[in-house]
């Protein structure tokens, strides 16, 4: 249990640092917020959710995030010590917002 809130803590880290570095170039021009992160326990599978500001287009967002799945997976490789580097699924969080 342990090992998969570290992991979903590195990976949620590293990954806001490469949405921050490379979404510069993303289409739509959005401001991306990675909202929660899940790691499925034996690490085959990271949940990501996102929200995005403004919300419009948002599927179509999480869409083209998916199909770049496996470049972010590599980045995240790169960036982290992990046994295993979990395949990467691209959510959005539709959680209500507090305000």
């Amino acid at each position: 249990m342990f090992k998969n809130k570290k992991a979903a803590i590195l990976i949620k880290k590293k990954l806001s640092e490469i949405f921050n570095r490379e979404l510069i170039y993303f289409p739509y021009r959005k401001l991306i917020i990675i909202t929660k992160v899940i790691v499925i326990s034996d690490l085959s599978l990271a949940k990501i959710y996102l929200s995005f500001f403004p919300k419009e287009k948002e599927n179509n967002l999480i869409k083209i995030l998916n199909k770049k799945s496996k470049y972010y997976k590599k980045l995240l490789f790169k960036k982290l010590i992990l046994k295993k580097m979990p395949n990467i699924l691209f959510n959005i969080d539709d959680s209500p917002n507090i305000r």
